[in-house]
């Protein structure tokens, strides 16, 4: 059963009992035991780091994790970690969530919210670059190196840089972004995430291909402009 995401409430993670909850959720999305430390959560949002907690009712059913660093020389959150139990997924608790820490950045004076993700995994590409509006601005491979979680395991990790605008939006997020059609394009797959359960061969075939163009489009001068209708990326001259 969906979840409609007006029933979502989301909090700041202040006290050490909340983020504990927090490094709970993400061991259940990524089954794996610490996925990310409860003591580097605690330690992170005492030194001035985000943390939130999305609720329905009473139960918990996502979280996100970030710190504060820089991005080409200006001051950002760095969203490291966001995360929804899988029974939630597609009710808009990832957007609740990434909202209220867009707005949390903005109270702050941060220039900007950078988080990476998964080239090949559609619906992230759809969710950040044409729900979202961040932009890609880096493309690095095997960035993580290997990573032993439920969800990574066995794969290279290849991850697009997305950088979300706060300053100059005069306290708006930025729109969504849709890209009708490009001079060139990268494929994604229509789920990566069932090939790598039933298929791993062609998986791995699908990150070798799609590595190979985005390693040629961001050596060549060109930029990922968006995503299309399709699921492809838009590339454009940068």
């Amino acid at each position: 059963m969906r979840t409609s995401v007006l029933l979502v409430r989301i909090t700041t993670a202040q006290s050490r009992v909340e983020c504990e909850q927090a490094g709970g959720l993400f061991d259940q999305v990524w089954a794996m035991q610490g996925m990310v430390p409860n003591e580097v959560i605690i330690a992170t949002v005492h030194a001035g780091g985000y943390a939130s907690l999305a609720w329905v009712g009473d139960q918990l059913v996502g979280a996100s994790w970030g710190f504060l660093g820089t991005h080409h020389n200006e001051p950002t959150l760095h969203s490291h970690v966001t995360g929804v139990l899988p029974a939630h997924n597609s009710s808009g608790i990832g957007e609740a969530l990434k909202r209220h820490q867009w707005n949390w950045a903005n109270e702050r004076g941060i220039a900007a919210i950078t988080w990476t993700f998964d080239p090949l995994v559609r619906r992230n590409a759809y969710f950040n670059l044409a729900k979202l509006g961040a932009r890609v601005t880096d493309y690095h491979e095997d960035f993580y190196g290997a990573i032993n979680d439920g969800l990574n395991q066995g794969e290279h990790t290849d991850r697009l840089l997305v950088r979300w605008a706060v300053a100059g939006c005069n306290g708006v997020a930025p729109v969504a972004q849709h890209v009708a059609a490009a001079e060139w394009s990268i494929s994604t797959p229509q789920d990566i995430e069932a090939l790598r359960r039933h298929d791993r061969a062609a998986a791995a075939q699908w990150r070798a291909a799609q590595r190979v163009e985005l390693r040629k489009a961001f050596a060549g001068g060109w930029k990922v402009a968006g995503v299309m209708s399709d699921g492809s990326y838009a590339v454009a001259r940068a």
